[in-house]
């Protein structure tokens, strides 16, 4: 699929999803070809797509320590009112994005959007 056709699908402004995709596509999840009938595919099967991969891979990490009040100076040794709260839910979102794969939200037909398939969007 080509990232002018995915935009729109995504909700998202072309040139934000184009970085998004150089970013997938160096991290080797997703490839790309360039001319025409070129666009973007899925690297591997849906199924060894892991959304901690994915999060990586546009540098959103979830292990990221930091306080959801802002404090400078929270960590186990000086928690904040949430630190206990936001250590729970942390470790897991973490386990969700180390054990969900792309097939985990496939449609039942196996396509991801209406106009794709499951390597090709």
């Amino acid at each position: 699929m080509r990232a002018k056709d995915l935009a729109p699908l995504a909700g998202v402004p072309r040139p934000f999803l184009s970085k998004i995709l150089r970013r997938l596509t160096a991290a080797g999840l997703l490839t790309s070809q360039k001319g025409h009938g070129g666009g973007f595919s899925l690297a591997k099967a849906p199924e060894q797509i892991r959304f901690v991969d994915v999060l990586r891979a546009v540098d959103f990490h979830p292990t990221a320590d930091h306080c959801l009040f802002g404090w400078e100076n929270c960590d186990e040794g000086n928690p904040c009112p949430l630190h206990p709260e936001w250590a729970v839910l942390k470790e897991a979102i973490e386990e969700w994005a180390r054990t969900r794969t792309l097939a985990d939200i496939q449609r039942g037909d196996g396509s991801f959007f209406e106009t794709g398939d499951a390597t090709g969007f």
